[in-house]
């Protein structure tokens, strides 16, 4: 029988030692104490609410703010944060208040900070975090894959970026139906896309987080699909009051927590 040898380029040597920041502590209610581990696939759905992108928008703040400066403690996971933007939901002015609305907070709290220091400091902190997040607009498919190499390209040049963000991989669904002649489900147009997405960044170990439209799935054909990719399912829904089911396939666990809203920040109880 012949030998088969297996060869990699010097980059795919890399990044398999290649140490990136970890998530760990992302939103503990969800993924637990330990979680997400590098190179899990997130997946978002919600039906009959808009608390998705604010879902995302708490996560990014979380991931791009310092754990500590200058002695204070932030609490902020120092991650870098490739997000792409397909629905064009997300609001770059927000996410800079709230997370300037964090930070007061934190900052009221510390009390050995100089008077009148603590305006400086959230202006300093603030212009750091957002050096690690790097935004991409796609406004059809064909730019979206194209953002898919170069965020292949800006991840192989930033060893402190761990997760990609893609809201939302539904977006374009509809439109390239009616300009395909072949019929294909959400569901398999999604996983496609998603697919491809990991090719891209294989051996890389980042964190995938994407978002779909619940009210488009062929949910029948989804349920007896085994070749779903993600390794969490987040399902947010508004029925009487707005709920997020979590389905955790690692474990093989499902549950479900209330969502509360104070003050521009979501609560998961």
């Amino acid at each position: 029988m012949a030998n088969i040898v297996k060869t990699e380029s010097g980059i795919d040597l890399l990044q398999r030692f290649s140490v990136r920041p970890k998530l760990v502590g992302l939103q503990v209610e969800v993924f637990g104490e330990n979680g997400p581990l590098p190179g899990d696939v997130i997946e978002i759905n919600e039906k009959d609410t808009n608390f998705k992108t604010i879902l995302l928008t708490q996560w990014i703040i979380k991931c791009i703010l310092p754990a500590a400066w200058r002695g204070v403690q932030i609490g902020g996971l120092e991650v870098g944060v490739v997000f792409l933007s397909t629905d064009h939901h997300f609001s770059s002015l927000n996410l800079v208040t709230l997370l300037e609305r964090r930070l007061k907070r934190t900052l009221r709290q510390c009390q050995q900070l100089p008077p009148g220091s603590g305006l400086t400091m959230m202006k300093e902190i603030t212009k750091d975090s957002l050096k690690r997040l790097s935004l991409y607009e796609s406004f059809c498919k064909t730019e979206l894959l194209f953002n898919f190499c170069s965020t292949k390209t800006y991840i192989l040049s930033h060893s402190q970026s761990s997760v990609v963000i893609v809201d939302s991989l539904s977006a374009y669904y509809w439109e390239d139906r009616l300009s395909s002649s072949t019929m294909q489900s959400l569901d398999k147009y999604c996983q496609s896309l998603l697919q491809s997405l990991i090719e891209k960044l294989k051996q890389t170990n980042i964190t995938i987080i994407y978002t779909v439209q619940q009210f488009l799935r062929e949910l029948h054909e989804r349920e007896s699909s085994d070749a779903q990719l993600f390794i969490y399912s987040l399902s947010i829904e508004n029925p009487l009051q707005t709920v997020i089911h979590v389905e955790d396939r690692r474990t093989g666990s499902k549950f479900s927590k209330k969502i509360e809203s104070l003050k521009g920040d979501l609560l998961l109880k």
